[in-house]
């Protein structure tokens, strides 16, 4: 083996010990990581350098939600492809850049060259209907460059979706729950715990995003879902505007536990010194987010190379700074450390187009039961 040549030369030739060492390392190790990518990608990679001398590249991609995780992500981007890129990174929620860039892409304005963090759902309703979003060849285009590109285009993602989604991280919805108000070993291990008497009035709840209980209807069923939400509303839970509200009250103290938490929100929040933890739940729903591309994005190819490199490359150092992860990765923290807590953990997530159809419809049925319920703790 050459390698065990050089280590004999070494020893007989000391002057000649660094120049072995040097022979035996790999070539590939000697190039720049953008250089011993693939043909096809070196054209994309000076593409997306020429694209980035064109003007400001905007970023509307949900999460990491902290200008510090932005600095960092780009500039590790940027490094990594010797590229000078001006940026602005806007972390709107879906809910909120969804209607303002289908009215800037039906109007002929500028959108967005990178955009992400949606769910199936939304993404179908404002863009993919329209034809408003952009096919792209992921695993063919990147494939050699990004190994783990079949995972996040093709594995992670419907068939009906695939070239177009790229699945970039996994909302794992927990039950979190204030340490000072409440014991872990009495901590609820499922949501139907929360419409027992002794959690009346000692929960949050959001009032303007169903899940995690849509996703639970993937198990349930419409009925045993819509049921349980009534239940849920019956036990006059704290109403709050979306997952982070419902965090926001569990750390505060109004709330002891709450529906809705997440192990990237608590464990965001822990890190801040917040009296909190989270234990995983009997079924544990999961709602995966997608970056994608959109028709007429002003940097495609800056556009495409961004997305592909953040959701593999860049998958380790999103989960550093927000503890953003897939709960398919084995070697994730927080897939560890819910393994660790339940072995036996079920994960319920949309696998079929029709069980996005079956969450869908148990959406509507969710948000008609607290859509009349208004002000702090439901009626």
């Amino acid at each position: 083996m050459p390698h065990a040549k050089c280590a004999t030369r070494a020893k007989r030739r000391p002057m000649l010990a660094m120049l072995a060492v040097v022979c035996c390392v790999p070539l590939i190790s000697l190039v720049s990581p953008a250089l011993a990518a693939g043909k096809d990608n070196q054209r994309i990679v000076e593409l997306a350098r020429q694209e980035a001398k064109q003007g400001k590249f905007m970023i509307m991609v949900s999460s990491p939600k902290a200008e510090t995780a932005h600095r960092r992500i780009m500039d590790a981007f940027q490094k990594r492809f010797d590229i000078n890129v001006n940026w602005e990174w806007t972390p709107l929620t879906s809910t909120v850049s969804a209607p303002r860039v289908h009215q800037q892409a039906t109007s002929g304005l500028p959108v967005p060259s990178a955009i992400g963090g949606y769910g199936y759902n939304t993404y179908e309703q404002w863009f993919a209907k329209n034809g408003l979003d952009e096919r792209v060849d992921w695993v063919g285009d990147f494939g050699e460059m990004f190994p783990k590109i079949k995972a996040a285009a093709v594995d992670g993602v419907l068939p009906e979706y695939r070239g177009r989604m790229l699945r970039q991280w996994d909302v794992q919805y927990v039950m979190v729950y204030n340490k000072n108000l409440v014991k872990p070993e009495a901590v609820p291990r499922s949501l139907d715990d929360l419409t027992k008497p002794e959690w009346r009035g000692r929960f949050a709840m959001s009032n303007n995003t169903p899940p995690p209980l849509d996703i639970l209807a993937v198990d349930r069923g419409v009925d045993a879902v819509t049921e349980l939400t009534r239940k849920l509303v019956a036990n006059s839970p704290r109403l709050k505007p979306g997952p982070p509200a419902v965090v926001g009250a569990i750390v505060s103290g109004e709330v002891a536990v709450g529906v809705a938490g997440y192990t990237a929100l608590a464990e965001a929040q822990k890190r801040r010194g917040a009296p909190i933890d989270w234990v995983p739940l009997d079924l544990m729903p999961v709602g995966p987010l997608f970056d994608f591309m959109l028709k007429g994005a002003p940097q495609p190819n800056l556009g495409k190379l961004f997305l592909a490199w953040l959701v593999t490359e860049g998958a380790d150092l999103q989960e550093d700074l927000e503890y953003m992860s897939q709960f398919s990765n084995d070697d994730s923290a927080t897939t560890r450390a819910i393994k660790a807590l339940r072995p036996d953990v079920k994960q319920i997530e949309v696998r079929s187009l029709d069980q996005l159809k079956l969450s869908e419809q148990a959406s509507r049925a969710i948000m008609g039961v607290v859509s009349g319920v208004s002000g702090g703790a439901a009626k």
